[in-house]
């Protein structure tokens, strides 16, 4: 890619592939609210992993 051109987001280079439009950014409260579940979710992981590790020990 020439460096004059901008630099296209992963989001922008995929809906271009699948001809659908961009997606619009997220409001603030979306992306508190995805802030939130990615944090519970990853909370979970580290339960999972901590079981995991003791019922090897």
């Amino acid at each position: 890619m020439p460096d004059d051109e901008p630099q296209r987001r992963p989001s922008q280079i995929i809906a271009e592939m699948l001809g659908l439009p961009e997606p619009r950014p997220f409001t603030e409260e979306e992306e508190r609210a995805y802030q939130e579940a990615m944090d519970r979710v990853d909370a979970q992981v580290r339960a999972i992993i901590a079981r995991r590790q003791r019922r090897a020990a």
